[in-house]
């Protein structure tokens, strides 16, 4: 293995609003030491490289070796195009630029991917039991501002992020109920996404369909909001909306498993269902997630888990980096 110069390096977490970036320094128990955490305005700055030189200069005269960005938007061979920012930048010239031994950037949603590898049980949150298979596939996706999705493949030993576009399937009801709710939906938007109620957005999406099924009038609310309401009354509409909403959840973590045969375990990131996690595990999650029909045998035995590692992209990043640098 080529580690010998490998520490430390960068990581980096580049949305359309905050550029945040740190440095692995090591690894201790085989989780890696994430130090010097700097979060960046991405609008105060013209190109990356400017942030970039900005966060190395709060470093204090330490010397990063490589880096890897995982960054908010495609990531087409050497080209990075921000979906959200102005920035674009070849990656062999930044390497250049900043003498770096190795500089690798990805999606983010694949570096999420890449940590599924990485994480330890105190990352991981069991939401449904099973057995996980060491070497097969995994899938991840993840409930926030909108729905990301991804595979992780072990191919000779190497774990390879497959991302894709599976947050905006069309969603599937499962009962009566969640036809007409879909139906109330379709009347508002059109084409009803598993993004349109499997993200935050989504959560109000979902309480109006809801509430124009029960004949009531929606309050204009937040997703907070939601969620406070129902965990103070699960009988409320509120309550049935975050039910509802785990439900669909289920379903959809189980269409994931059988979609990339993800027999290594689903996992589900983002920074939404942590934040009822109880309400969660009581839910029906994971019947949702088992009732396959004819193919529920082959889902009951894979395992969810919730990622509540704080810092999940930058292990993704750290995980493919050194991957990348082991590999050569």
């Amino acid at each position: 293995m080529r580690t010998l110069r490998m520490y430390p390096y960068i990581v980096a977490d580049i949305g359309g609003t905050n550029a945040r970036f740190a440095l692995i320094t090591g690894k201790t128990q085989n989780n890696f030491i994430i130090e010097h955490i700097h979060v960046l305005q991405g609008r105060e700055y013209p190109t990356c490289s400017a942030a970039l030189h900005t966060y190395i200069e709060k470093l204090g005269g330490i010397k990063p070796k490589s880096a890897c960005l995982a960054i908010a938007g495609p990531v087409v061979s050497d080209t990075v195009r921000m979906t959200n920012l102005s920035w674009e930048f070849s990656c062999i010239a930044m390497a250049k630029e900043f003498g770096f031994e190795h500089f690798v950037a990805m999606n983010d949603f694949a570096a999420v991917a890449a940590a599924c590898s990485q994480l330890s049980d105190d990352h991981l949150v069991t939401v449904k039991p099973g057995v996980e298979e060491t070497a097969a596939t995994k899938a991840v996706f993840g409930p926030g501002t909108g729905l990301g999705v991804a595979g992780l493949v072990n191919h000779k030993g190497a774990w390879l992020p497959v991302p894709c576009e599976g947050g905006h399937v069309n969603i599937a009801p499962a009962s009566e109920f969640e036809a007409d709710v879909i139906k109330a939906a379709i009347a508002s938007h059109g084409h009803v996404s598993a993004e349109m109620f499997i993200s935050g957005p989504g959560l109000v999406n979902l309480y109006k369909a809801i509430a124009a099924v029960r004949g009531t009038t929606a309050e204009e609310v937040t997703p907070a909001d939601i969620t406070e309401k129902a965990l103070a009354n699960s009988s409320s509409i509120f309550g049935e909306t975050l039910s509802t909403f785990c439900s669909f959840a289920g379903s959809f973590a189980g269409n994931l498993a059988l979609t990339y045969g993800a027999k290594g375990g689903i996992y589900i990131a983002g920074g939404i269902l942590p934040r009822f996690t109880d309400f969660l595990l009581a839910s029906q999650f994971s019947e949702r997630f088992a009732n396959k029909g004819v193919m529920s045998h082959y889902v009951e035995t894979i395992p969810a888990k919730l990622i509540v590692h704080p810092e999940t992209a930058f292990v993704g990043a750290a995980a493919w980096l050194e991957q990348q640098i082991n590999q050569r």
